[in-house]
């Protein structure tokens, strides 16, 4: 049961929202369609510090910043 991000197409809010099975998603402020976000994810490196995924570069869908703060 994974948590999809998502943005709506009507209002262009941000959210995330659990998924189960092939259950439909629409904007919970709006009611309006969605399209899915390109998550990214970090993790803590032996040394303390926090790495995005991207290894430098974010593969979050909402920005294009090398070091997005938003994703850690």
């Amino acid at each position: 049961m994974p948590i999809y991000e998502y943005r709506c197409e009507t209002c262009n809010d941000d959210f995330e929202t659990l998924v189960i099975g092939s259950q439909e998603v629409s904007c919970p402020k709006c009611g309006g369609p969605v399209h899915k976000l390109m998550s990214c994810c970090s993790f803590k490196s032996a040394g303390g510090d926090f790495k995005t995924s991207g290894g430098g570069k974010s593969s979050c869908g909402s920005c294009s910043s090398a070091s997005c703060a938003s994703c850690h």
